[in-house]
């Protein structure tokens, strides 16, 4: 009979590490980065400079400066808004950003080393030596820490404390043990209580809970002193004068005021929940060196049974305190399953401090666009994933080791996934990351991408534990955790990145512009094309967002990861003897017997032969679609001139959908069959979507080979795919998505096909999946030859997976790494305002009329001026050319104007990017015809002065005064919206618009 005893004997609760560790790392990070985001809004605030002006001109409306439409109208003219806010508004130095957490630090470690010496002070306590007695008890402590601890720690006594009870703090290496009056004296009457209470506390020094706790503490304190405090001081100020004026409370201001104190709330609890854990792990460890801690609870009283109301209260004061319930303790003795559960509130708060972390290190980027490149955006991605991953991996592993040894249901993923989502966009909207300036997202439904990718790697995590614990032959699971705590910071970091850096942004409301996306494709393949309208539709929807979610720089590797992974742990599996890590962990309490082990068990594992036969069959299945693109696209019938646009890039997107398709059908056969249905579904969909574009790139390098499949050329020749398809990087987009879409066709082919399962399955199954449970059997059958063919075969499958993965991120490596600012050119940023489709906002008079002031303040009038003058310069000197009526125009009187015609470009030149849009439809149309016809006429000027060509200079001439027109027109336009002549805009000399300067 398995008793509650012989059940702690069979696992120890300290196996695959505690846990603990990871969440404090979780929580010092974010005080850490919170800390700097803070007070970096301050600093903005402080020295705002002319920020609002640039919003203005750019045609932003400053009020409502976080919604997508002003944020379109700046990042859309980037080129001329980076630099009127380097000029007009200079974000604060590197030095001042990083002096708000270099301060908090220092002042928490400050508050670390003082802290000790604060509760060891003359007034509170003394030494133990100093009481009568005290030698004594000293000498039991001693002999208690022997062999314990690494060193006996100072003794401290609190007289005047009744109470038996002990605390231990300062650090590792210099702990210290305060023992109140009562415990003391307690050595001689109460002996077993006095044990039990000091080998709890040697327990923390053994467990090394004294710096990391004592630390953490410290850095808290700092962080509501010298941040929140000051901030909320300040922001509550900033409000108060805002809501004098007549400005009612915003979304923002709300938000801003509610950032701190619910920060401060989550990592509260998230505190209070660590330390929880680290109690029942002391009470464990001294529990193992035989602590009489049932003595110390028998005398405490019975919880009694409470209402329903009364039952959540005490839920609630659960969460909130340091120390857990002594019924919790006294049955963890026997059980330590809190120590295993997978905590919904844990799971919560992992992502809520996740997403704020995230935000707040994307914070101190913000204030320096110009050197975010792709891989630093990884980089500051990777740091919430790695945290998140290592404490959700950790969690979801210890269960699942748990319930495979007591042959329970092991955990799915689900739940965890839900409340780890929920944590995730609550973070998100706290942090107004997804709402921008308003109360809620634009698209709500954007959010359900947030829960799915949690419960996706939930779900992951989950399975690769099962596969560990069902088939690793090693006597520790570590390895394999190591193996999983990896490739789950790939996978995170890849969506922290893109979530980040893009998927927020569609809820915010921001989508790509059919028509403007239609024109930009058809400029990456030269010459006309085109296929159904339909199809161009579809294209034109969903291709902006594959492509910023295939282009991320870790985004191959963690599409591979995510299903060579469980492919590794299944040729584990295959190769091995089976289990070897089902063992007695560590010693047993007093009186517990141990595990027994005699018999020699071995846990079935299916080879994953089913998901190799369905990655063959999904592969085939792809190469014959890339072929029926082929030869649907050749009864187009195209000829040589008719084969870009359009046409060329959906020969390659529709090879690619292609390819998806038997990696579906791959998926889809392996999840039918299969034991571990989302791991065989990844492990086929990978393999197959390999396979698929490997047959995909041989086809298009070999296009005009096979008449009846030509679809770019008519003679045979190789042709490599990456050369045909490489304008807008179509190739590598095909190869990009191919690793991508392999891992996301599966999850979602997995869920359908857990939805079809037999509903009284679902029923009698409760949400769970059963543990595979060792069994006595037979040797294993297969050879050896063949178990290791098994294993060849997976290390080179993963090898060739690895190899294309290393090669699409090489190939991108220069443009990841390069700042994206130096990759912004006046045709890409035409190119966006193309495709996000920048408008014009709505305005009323009033702001319409402040939006052109800055405009006209901050260079549009050096431009109309110098537009102005340079075009009467030229009407003065062909004024001089004339003689009755008509012009005379000679080489001199040409060569003579060539000055003024470069004049005319350099002021055209700003135009088309350079410097703000006038945020007047009427102006702005006429000075972007300015713009278009004095570029033309001032090129058309020079080169007919080059070549003395009279006529080619007269219609030069005539192009200029057209633009001169144009010119007038924007002026005229621009001081009529102004409507005051006597505005001291009009004064003075006029402002240069400030230029682009990288630093």
């Amino acid at each position: 009979m398995t008793t509650a005893a012989s059940i702690r004997a069979r696992l120890d609760e300290r196996v695959l590490g505690a846990g603990t560790n990871a969440r404090f790392a979780l929580l010092t990070l974010l005080l850490i980065t919170a800390s700097g985001s803070m007070l970096l809004s301050v600093l903005s605030a402080l020295h705002p400079g002319d920020y609002t002006g640039c919003e203005l001109a750019a045609g932003a409306d400053p009020s409502h400066g976080a919604e997508l439409p002003s944020v379109l109208r700046t990042t859309g003219q980037v080129l001329a808004f980076l630099p009127c806010v380097d000029w007009y508004a200079p974000f604060p130095p590197w030095w001042q950003i990083l002096a708000g957490p270099v301060v908090v630090v220092a002042v928490a470690a400050v508050t670390t080393a003082l802290l000790p010496l604060w509760k060891q002070r003359p007034g509170r306590c003394i030494r133990l030596d100093r009481i009568p007695g005290g030698a004594e008890v000293a000498a039991r402590v001693k002999d208690l820490a022997e062999g314990r601890v690494p060193q006996v720690p100072r003794l401290f006594v609190v007289p005047g404390a009744a109470t038996k009870s002990a605390s231990v703090f300062g650090t590792n290496s210099s702990p210290r043990l305060v023992l109140d009056g009562g415990l003391a004296a307690s050595r001689t009457t109460d002996p077993k209580t006095f044990d039990a209470v000091v080998l709890h506390e040697l327990a923390h020094i053994a467990n090394r809970d004294l710096t990391v706790t004592y630390g953490t503490v410290a850095l808290w304190r700092t962080f509501i002193v010298v941040v929140i405090t000051p901030y909320l001081l300040w922001l509550g100020k900033e409000t108060s004068i805002a809501i004098a004026h007549g400005h009612g409370l915003t979304a923002l201001t709300v938000r801003g005021l509610a950032l701190p104190v619910v920060t401060t709330a989550i990592m509260y609890f998230a505190r209070a929940d660590v330390l929880r854990s680290r109690e029942l792990y002391a009470d464990l460890t001294a529990y193992r060196w035989g602590a009489p801690l049932q003595h110390i609870w028998a005398a405490m009283p019975a919880t009694a049974e409470r209402s329903h109301r009364h039952r959540s209260t005490t839920v609630l004061l659960d969460r909130l305190r340091a120390h857990p319930r002594w019924d919790i303790r006294r049955d963890a003795l026997d059980d330590p399953a809190p120590l295993f559960a997978v905590s919904a509130l844990l799971m919560f708060l992992t992502g809520a401090v996740a997403m704020l972390l995230g935000f707040d290190l994307s914070n101190y980027t913000s204030a320096h666009p110009a050197v975010l490149s792709l891989w630093l955006s990884e980089g500051l991605a990777a740091v919430p994933a790695a945290v998140t991953t290592a404490v959700t991996t950790t969690v979801l592993w210890r269960a699942t080791a748990r319930a495979a040894t007591l042959g329970r249901p092991a955990p799915t993923g689900v739940r965890a996934g839900i409340w780890l989502g929920l944590g995730l966009i609550a973070g998100s909207l706290l942090s107004g990351q997804t709402t921008g300036g308003l109360w809620l997202p634009r698209r709500m439904w954007v959010l359900a991408l947030v829960a799915a990718a949690a419960v996706a790697f939930t779900c992951w995590t989950c399975q690769c534990a099962r596969l560990a614990t069902a088939s690793w032959p090693g006597r520790s699971l570590r390895w394999p955790l190591a193996a999983c705590l990896t490739a789950g910071w790939l996978l995170l970091s890849a969506w922290f990145g893109w979530w980040d850096n893009n998927a927020a942004q569609y809820a915010t409301g921001f989508w790509s512009d059919q028509a403007g996306m239609r024109q930009g494709i058809a400029h990456w393949f030269p010459g006309p094309g085109t296929v159904h309208p339909d199809a161009v539709a579809v294209m034109a929807e969903t291709i902006p967002a594959l492509r910023y979610a295939a282009f991320r720089p870790l985004m191959p590797a963690a599409g591979v990861a995510a299903w060579i992974t469980p492919l590794a742990l299944w040729a584990a599996g295959t190769a091995g003897p089976g289990p070897g890590w089902l063992r007695p962990l560590g010693t047993t309490a007093p009186g517990h017997p141990a595990a027994d082990t005699s018999a020699a068990g071995r846990w079935q594992v299916r080879v994953a032969r089913q998901a190799i036969v369905s990655a063959l069959v999904g592969g085939a299945i792809a190469v014959l679609g890339v072929v029926g693109v082929q030869a649907w696209l050749h009864t187009f019938h195209a000829g040589p001139g008719q084969r870009g646009g359009m046409y060329a890039f959906s020969y390659a997107i529709w090879s690619l959908w292609a390819i998806v398709a038997g990696t579906a059908v791959a998926a889809a056969l392996a999840a039918a069959s299969a034991q571990f249905r989302l791991p065989a579904a990844l492990v086929a969909a990978g393999m197959s979507s390999l396979l698929g574009l490997a047959g995909a790139t041989a086809l298009i390098s070999i296009d005009g080979c096979i008449q009846p499949l030509d679809v770019l050329n008519t003679g045979c020749a190789w042709r490599p795919a990456w050369q045909q398809l490489q304008p807008g990087n179509t190739f590598s987009l095909v190869a990009h998505s191919t690793l991508l879409m392999a891992p996301v066709t599966a999850a979602a082919v997995t869920v359908v096909a857990a939805l079809l399962r037999p509903a009284w399955r679902a029923i009698r199954a409760n949400g769970a999946m059963s543990a595979p449970r060792p069994t006595a059997g037979p040797p294993s059958t297969e050879s050896r030859s063949r178990l290791a063919g098994s294993a060849v075969s997976a290390v080179g499958i993963s090898a060739v997976a690895l190899a294309t993965a290393s090669v699409l991120i090489a190939g991108d490596a220069k443009a990841f790494v390069t700042p994206m600012s130096r990759g912004i050119t006046p045709s890409v940023e035409a190119n966006f305002r193309q495709t996000s489709g920048l408008q014009d906002l709505p305005a009323s008079p009033y702001l319409r009329r402040q939006q052109v002031h800055a405009w006209y303040r901050l260079g549009g009038r050096y431009l109309l001026k110098h537009a102005i003058n340079d075009a009467n310069s030229m009407v003065t000197q062909l004024r001089s050319t004339m003689r009755n009526n008509r012009l005379y125009i000679t080489a001199t009187s040409m060569t003579r104007m060539r000055p003024v015609c470069q004049d005319i470009r350099n002021v055209a030149s700003w135009e088309p990017g350079a410097y703000f849009q006038v945020p007047d439809l009427t102006a702005e149309k006429s000075w972007h015809q300015y713009g278009v016809t004095a570029w033309s006429g001032s090129r058309d000027c020079m080169q007919a002065v080059d070549k003395k060509d009279v006529k080619a200079f007269e219609k030069s001439m005539l192009e200029l005064l057209t633009a001169r027109k144009n010119a007038l027109d924007a002026s005229n336009r621009v001081a009529a919206v102004i409507s005051d002549r006597s505005d001291p805009v009009f004064k003075g000399q006029p402002t240069e618009p400030p230029q682009l300067l990288l630093r």
